[in-house]
């Protein structure tokens, strides 16, 4: 199968990086929306359910444009070429939408995470310090591996608006079944305050034993006494608890004995907290709040017979409560319509532009195979993505996060972009009719009804192409395979695996995933060796065998 390659059909090394930086910036756009999306039920509670619809919904237009754009492609003429302008308006328009996309108002945030140390009383879970992300994937490694697994155990709420009111004392009752990841509450040892607040009076902190039945939700209660409108300070005291002291396990409150608190700001790099008076009352004020954790891990708390989490809550800060789910559903469907069509207007062109750098079979092999080594380095950092957004030590919440991330995104997609768009030119375009709406005398309308059926009869002879047929069954079976398995990842390691913990969750899908990215170089140079060796065919199916042997391992693992 092997032959030499002319000189003139030889593609420059260089050159064969630029066209790999495209499919880079391909594999980056796509990395960013799927790896992304799960941010629109941790940070905005859109209903997984719809998530799902605002992933496959775009696909399937995604699917329809495709060889819409490509056709266009083919029959435009320019002193740039067919393809250039395309890669040029493409990657521009789908980093910029890329970041509109993640600029819907997220609801203020004020979360509460309860940790339990387990049996052992230590505690192995991650830290809200950047450096605590491998820490965290490496506990979590540790836990899967080892006979005797870890038994911490942690998850977290959030109180929303309008729960959340300014300038009034918020009565917050949080059910302790709504902290599903909690295995046992036996030895609870944290209280862990976070969010989009900056400034709280904390009173009133603890676990109480309800008649009622615990259903989930965050009842909460504003007391009619609400301070005078605009004040900065609390001026009257949160109301008395009315629950008997036989039923209650008090952290701070006047009307109750307390139990010992080690630290009410855990470490230096949290907040900044002091005691401080409302209306006569000792309360807790919290300052540049961006995490507190409340350390009683001295002495562990057994809340098996509890029923509830109370906290008495009062923020100067304004609170916004977002949009409503069918907005932010509606937002992101159109948004990534727009992104997948500007996506296809980028990638189509980009694909078809390396089958016109050179006419020679081997040439493409090796410029195929330096694309896939160039491109497939983004899934080194994509699994990270997530971990950047949800990481409480550099943002206040997870939709800035996303911002950030999309901001970034944006601007690599716009940069890299561009690359080949400038740099590389189409060496074989073949014959081809130059014929167009408008041209040879014909209307408008008669030109664009002459595309329109070629562009039809195009595609039926296409579509009745057995091998193509067959070659897009594999693909399809193949890649919805490996989607399916990535999507599902994250959600598995957040909410199984770590038990509701989500940086840790997100940390441990970012390690797993770098490191088949790094095995996945190795397949790459093996697989374009054996393109030159045994030919494309046979290649294609041992690649596919070693794919169904790992996706066939994802049961067992």
């Amino acid at each position: 199968m092997s032959r030499r390659t002319a000189p003139e059909d030889r593609v420059s090394f260089p050159h064969k990086v630029i066209y790999g930086i495209g499919g880079f910036t391909n594999n980056l756009l796509g990395q960013g929306i799927g790896n992304m999306m799960a941010v629109l039920t941790l940070a905005l509670g859109v209903d997984f359910r719809a998530v799902g619809l605002l992933g496959g919904l775009p696909r399937l237009f995604d699917a329809l444009t495709d060889p819409l754009v490509g056709f266009i492609s083919d029959k435009t003429r320019s002193r740039w070429g067919r393809r250039r302008p395309f890669l040029f308006a493409g990657a521009i328009s789908a980093g910029v939408v890329f970041l509109l996309l993640w600029q819907m108002p997220a609801p203020t945030q004020l979360r509460l995470k309860l940790v339990d140390y387990g049996a052992d009383g230590v505690y192995s879970g991650e830290t809200d310090e950047p450096e605590g992300w491998l820490q965290a994937a490496g506990d979590a490694l540790r836990g899967i591996f080892t006979v005797e697994a870890i038994d911490d155990a942690e998850d977290e709420v959030a109180v929303l608006p309008p729960t959340l009111v300014t300038g009034t004392w918020v009565r917050v009752d949080v059910p302790l079944s709504d902290f599903g990841g909690l295995a046992t509450r036996g030895h609870l040892a944290q209280i862990v305050i976070s969010g989009d607040l900056t400034e709280v009076y904390v009173d009133n902190v603890y676990f109480h034993r309800s008649g009622e039945a615990a259903a989930g939700g965050l009842p909460a209660t504003t007391p009619a006494g609400q301070d005078v409108e605009g004040a900065t300070v609390p001026v009257t005291g949160a109301p008395a608890p009315e629950v008997p002291s036989e039923d209650v396990i008090s952290l701070f409150s006047a009307a109750y004995d307390d139990v010992p608190v080690g630290s009410w700001s855990a470490d230096p790099e949290e907040a900044d907290v002091a005691d401080a008076q409302a209306g006569g009352d000792a309360v807790k004020h919290y300052t540049d709040l961006r995490v507190a954790t409340i350390d009683f891990g001295n002495t562990p708390i057994d809340a098996g017979a509890m029923t509830h989490l109370h906290i008495d809550i009062w923020t100067p800060d304004e609170t916004g409560e977002g949009w409503s789910q069918q907005a932010y559903f509606w937002y992101f469907l159109i948004g990534s319509l727009v992104f997948f069509l500007a996506y296809t207007i980028f990638a189509t062109p980009w694909v078809a532009l390396g089958y016109e750098l050179t006419p020679d079979y081997n040439e493409r092999t090796r410029l195929m195979g330096v694309q896939n080594f160039v491109s497939n380095t983004v899934f080194v950092i994509g699994p990270w993505f997530l971990v950047i957004a949800t990481n409480p030590a550099w943002f206040r919440n997870q939709m800035d996060g996303a911002r950030f991330v999309a901001l970034a995104i944006c601007v690599a997609t716009i940069v890299l972009g561009l690359l080949p768009a400038v740099f590389l030119r189409e060496r074989r375009i073949g014959q081809r009719s130059t014929a167009g709406p408008g041209a040879d005398g014909r209307t408008i309308g008669q030109g664009i009804e002459q595309s329109a059926m070629e562009f039809l009869r195009g595609l039926w002879q296409t579509l009745r192409t057995g091998p193509f047929l067959m070659l897009c069954i594999a693909t399809f079976l193949m890649f919805n395979s490996f989607i399916m398995i990535s999507q599902f990842q994250f959600w598995v390691f957040a909410f199984y695996i770590t038990g509701g913990n989500v940086p840790e969750g997100a940390a441990l899908a970012g390690v797993v995933g770098t490191l088949g990215t790094v095995t996945g170089f190795l397949v790459i140079a093996l697989v374009t060796w054996l393109g030159t060796r045994i030919g494309k065919k046979n290649a294609f199916f041992v690649s596919t065998g070693i794919s169904m042997l790992g996706y066939a391992l994802k049961w067992f693992c």
